[in-house]
């Protein structure tokens, strides 16, 4: 294989940045045309608010007059075991939690196409006949892990170094991604019916398993201390934490190694990052 210059690396290296951010903006763009519309949710909160004093009894579904459409019903979906306020505010909260999502979404993509026009700029600036220019591309890009600076003899991708592991007073595995890379291994290849827990208020911070199939209320609590520790809210008095099942992650092709988004229904956990705690759940062998 003939040997390949530096400046044909760098373009080589610079092409490959421009189709890796174009295929992130197109998946960016798909996941946001695919999620669901925040605002029926809300309507069916305010709904079942506005009528709750005229529903008796626990009933699976309503259908209440649907004020955006006179003359016509909304079926409106329930929990049986809870009152008709609880719910309203369970749809409440689901449309905090879509509305979040969905601008978070947004924002990476705006993000994406501000950093797509920047790769452009460079792409059209570049010299290949400049030698302190391509030294400087070639240093950044291999920064950035776009370009390498040796090959792998095996095919095979190396195993992400194991997660950060921890054991609640319930004897629960409860493991902590280390980075984005290792964020995305974790969720994407855990159990579908376990727990995931990350920082929520778009706070960054590490994805969170939970290697159970229905954890306690104490292993609940001790996972999300965890989680609010292992995030930027790390300093803060107290972390909303976002805990939902493993299967309802999902991974928008092209995205950022770390970005997922989720659909159904999300429990929030505030809680204190305690150091004390941490400590007293480290596996004694991570």
């Amino acid at each position: 294989m003939p040997d390949i210059t530096d400046a044909e690396l760098v373009q080589k290296g610079l092409a490959h940045q421009l189709h890796h951010t174009k295929k992130q903006i197109e998946s960016l763009s798909k996941a946001i045309d695919h999620m669901p519309d925040a605002t029926e949710l809300q309507v069916k909160g305010t709904l079942l608010k506005t009528y709750a004093s005229q529903i008796d009894g626990h009933h699976n579904f309503v259908e209440l007059p649907d004020y955006r459409q006179p003359e016509t019903k909304l079926t409106i979906k329930l929990d049986a075991t809870k009152s008709i306020i609880a719910n309203a505010e369970e749809y409440f909260h689901r449309y905090r939690k879509s509305k979040r999502g969905l601008n978070t979404v947004i924002h990476n993509r705006e993000l994406a196409e501000a950093e797509l026009q920047q790769q452009l700029a460079q792409q059209a600036a570049f010299d290949p006949t400049d030698p302190d220019q391509v030294a400087q591309l070639k240093q950044s890009l291999i920064e950035q892990s776009v370009i390498h600076t040796q090959v792998l003899h095996s095919s095979k991708a190396p195993e992400p170094a194991h997660p950060r592991r921890f054991h609640t007073h319930d004897h629960v595995l409860v493991e902590v991604g280390k980075n984005s890379y290792q964020n995305d291994h974790l969720t994407m290849t855990a159990r579908k019916d376990y727990y995931w827990m990350h920082a929520g208020g778009e706070i960054p911070g590490s994805h969170v398993v939970i290697h159970s199939t229905n954890p306690s209320e104490r292993t609940l609590q001790e996972a999300a201390v965890l989680t609010a520790y292992y995030s930027k809210g790390k300093k803060m008095r107290r972390v909303p934490v976002d805990c939902l099942k493993v299967g309802q992650m999902h991974k928008p092709k092209g995205a950022k190694s770390g970005l997922v988004t989720f659909s159904g229904p999300a429990r929030t956990i505030t809680v204190s990052p305690d150091p004390e705690l941490v400590n007293e759940l480290r596996d004694p062998e991570n």
